[in-house]
């Protein structure tokens, strides 16, 4: 799934997220385009705990 993360601006960022999703499920597969803001996600974690897990690393999820 894609996801809009508009104050993503650097890899830290993406660092950051990519953690907090291979926490919960470490075979997911996450590709981000900094550029665009966004995050395509292949993960078994639901969308609604995705957004979670992304706001509570400290990033917002737009439209979600």
């Amino acid at each position: 799934m894609r996801l809009a993360i508009p104050d993503m601006e650097c890899d830290g960022c993406v660092a950051a997220i990519t953690r907090a999703i291979r926490r919960q499920d470490p075979g997911a597969v996450i590709s981000a385009n900094l550029a665009g803001h966004t995050i395509d996600v292949e993960t078994v974690i639901e969308h609604v705990r995705l957004v979670t897990l992304i706001e509570e690393a400290g990033y917002t999820v737009a439209g979600s």
